[in-house]
């Protein structure tokens, strides 16, 4: 082997050891977590770090790969918002490199090069996300022949909001439109979706803050107004209709009560007045 021969293995050497150690990713939601090299990380092409009005997206993820895959097992995952991981069905596209051999008598011959790579392409229908903010993480359990593995996650985790622009429709509010004779009301209402904070307006003063259902306690006799407000968990902020309602004095029982009783009085003394005078005549 001549001295030109070794200087190029020994440039090879360094060059794949610098692939290997720049180009490597972690696997930390593996037990092992060991390393693997790859051409490229792995990327998540779809979906982004964006906001979406539909919760029903793709998953489309890439890389390149510098191992032969006739001869290896790979099994790609992906796990949402941290949850159980799923697989993703993968397919492989050989690149070829072309690289010039120049043997010592001088003839060339085009080759395949050393670095000719896979593109590795995987997709699949994800589950409806709801309304609110999720992450998808992926990574790939690479299995060689002989029993060795290698699991590797890509450290870039996609993350993304569904918005559908629907505020919450609050709505069944057991306060309504007529007079009230008490002055306690309890506000009975519902909300068709999960939110991240409700609170109510009476007689537009400043909004207080709720967690369901509720009661108003001393309510001033006379005119009132009442609107409930909700905010989904991605800022979408519904309003009630303004329910508009009075409260009126309670009948004065104790007054009554005492006017029955002065009249009662006033008519025993009357009795008992004409009972006598008539004896008398």
């Amino acid at each position: 082997m001549t001295k030109t021969q070794l200087l190029k293995i020994f440039a090879l050497v360094v060059l794949i050891t610098f692939l290997v150690d720049f180009q490597t990713v972690q696997a930390p939601h593996t037990e092992d977590g060991r390393y693997f090299p790859l051409v490229s990380p792995i990327k998540i092409t779809s979906p982004s770090n964006n906001t979406y009005s539909s919760g029903l997206l793709m998953l489309n993820i890439t890389f390149k790969l510098m191992l032969n895959v006739e001869r290896t097992n790979i099994t790609m995952l992906y796990s949402i918002n941290g949850k159980e991981n799923t697989t993703i069905p993968v397919s492989a596209t050989f690149v070829p490199l072309i690289a010039t051999r120049t043997y010592e008598n001088g003839t060339k011959e085009n080759v395949t090069s050393f670095f000719s790579y896979y593109i590795i392409a995987g997709n699949v229908g994800l589950p409806e996300f709801p309304k609110g903010l999720h992450n998808i993480s992926v990574y790939g359990k690479y299995e060689r022949g002989g029993g060795s593995s290698f699991d590797v996650l890509d450290d870039c985790t996609v993350y993304f909001t569904i918005n559908d622009g629907n505020a919450p429709v609050i709505s069944s509010l057991s306060v309504e439109n007529k007079n009230y004779s008490q002055d306690n009301l309890s506000l009975n209402f519902t909300v068709d979706q999960p939110i991240s904070w409700m609170g109510y307006c009476l007689d537009e003063q400043v909004n207080v803050t709720t967690t369901g259902n509720f009661a108003l306690s001393e309510l001033a006799s006379g005119s009132h107004t009442l609107t409930i407000y909700a905010n989904d968990t991605v800022g979408n902020m519904g309003t009630s209709e303004t329910i508009s309602f009075s409260v009126r004095d309670s009948f004065p029982t104790t007054i009554v009560l005492a006017s029955i009783v002065t009249i009662s009085v006033v008519t025993i003394g009357l009795f008992v007045y004409f009972k006598k005078f008539r004896g008398r005549s």
